[in-house]
């Protein structure tokens, strides 16, 4: 790949990231995928955070100079018409980080990839309150705003973005097909699908000996990330209180925070602690035979799932809900049987065991590595970059 030369196309892309949501999830793997990204086009990166964080593993140049608010706690009606006005300042602390560092003609992207309305309108703000000749803003939409309450609010900013902004320079993004569609419909935007860009994982053939020894062989399945409702907290409860004959062979790994009290006469627990480094992420996504994923199809209709795709990308067997858009990508591969219902344990537990010496199902895992490699990489995610940016 070959970056664009010459002064006026070496943008400079900013990564606005109002939330790090405590270091949970995959905010900081994106953005530092995103920052190897624009290396490799040759564009200068920054990324702009909560002036406080309180993360420890942050990448050391990341800037801490917005505004410490949290739009997205939860309150009564009454606090989230005064955040209204927190907002307002957080556009303020936007606008103020743009204007110091200003550099003249130098076209500038601002990227936000994770956001509610509330931190849409802070960016709107903002955009009033700079120079806005060389901006581009490309927001990239995780989920079905579309179904929310809110969603003229998003339609209503996106008008005032756009009337603003010069000609062109506002950019819609993805990463699911089926909410690229569904998004259309709604903001009647052409909207771009972009790869997943954390995937760089290496499994190696040795697991880990000191994790493997404490675990005795048993049939790993590991349920990553923090226990949300939507992540499917409720489902995997009540698996652990059941009697489950030939449990014993299958050992549930979650977080510590998860409070699982496994029957004794069901499945084994294994906790970790609750907020993992990216290495120790990636060693446990290796050392896992399954990935359970009972997602709500209510959450996850259309909106991508990165710890499926790196699951796929690991070369490891995901366990889905049907109605998803990791049910879809797996039918995709004539994998079916990896989409189960969730409200019988017995059931689940007998699927986990019939699994691990299904060789078909091991073979269409490979040929489906194999194809999310092609897609979701670096390269192809700069590549994709340099294409949007080309066309404004």
């Amino acid at each position: 790949m070959t970056p664009t030369n010459g002064p006026t196309r070496s943008p400079k892309f900013v990564s606005l990231i109002p939330n790090l949501m405590g270091g949970e999830g995959h905010i900081i793997p994106y953005h530092e995928a995103v920052s190897q990204a624009t290396k490799k086009l040759g564009w200068e990166y920054e990324a702009i955070i909560p002036a406080h964080p309180g993360n420890q593993n942050l990448p050391l140049d990341w800037n801490g100079c917005l505004l410490d608010t949290d739009l997205e706690e939860e309150g009564n009606g009454v606090e989230k018409i005064g955040r209204i006005k927190d907002a307002f300042l957080l556009g303020l602390s936007i606008a103020q980080y743009f204007r110091n560092h200003s550099q003249g003609d130098q076209s500038t992207i601002i990227f936000l990839e994770r956001f509610i309305h509330l931190q849409l309108f802070s960016l709107a703000v903002a955009l009033f309150l700079i120079p806005r000749k060389n901006i581009q803003v490309w927001l990239l939409y995780r989920r079905d705003a579309h179904h929310d309450k809110t969603r003229s609010i998003y339609k209503f900013l996106h008008q005032v973005i756009h009337r603003i902004l010069p000609q062109n320079q506002f950019k819609f993004l993805t990463d699911s097909e089926l909410l690229a569609n569904s998004l259309f419909d709604y903001f009647q935007e052409k909207i771009t699908v972009m790869p997943i860009p954390h995937t760089d994982i290496k499994c190696p053939d040795i697991k880990c000996p000191e994790k493997e020894a404490k675990i005795n062989k048993e049939i790993l399945c590991w349920w990553p990330g923090s226990p949300r409702l939507e992540k499917g907290w409720d489902i995997l409860k009540d698996i652990t209180k059941e009697i489950i004959k030939g449990g014993e062979k299958i050992c549930l790994i979650a977080t510590e925070n998860a409070d699982f009290f496994p029957n004794s006469k069901g499945i084994n627990l294994k906790t970790t602690k609750n907020n993992l480094t990216r290495e120790e992420y990636l060693e446990w996504l290796c050392l896992s035979d399954i990935i359970l994923l009972p997602y709500h199809a209510d959450a996850y209709k259309e909106r991508t799932s990165g710890i499926f795709t790196e699951c796929i990308i690991a070369g490891k067997i995901p366990l889905v809900t049907p109605d998803t858009w990791m049910a879809q990508e797996l039918k995709n591969y004539q994998l079916e049987d990896l989409i189960i219902d969730w409200d019988n344990a017995q059931k689940v537990c007998d699927r986990i065991i019939a699994l691990m010496t299904n060789s078909s199902i091991h073979a269409q895992i490979m040929i489906m590595q194999k194809d999310f490699k092609q897609f979701h990489n670096l390269e192809n995610y700069a590549q994709t970059m340099q294409e949007i940016f080309d066309k404004a």
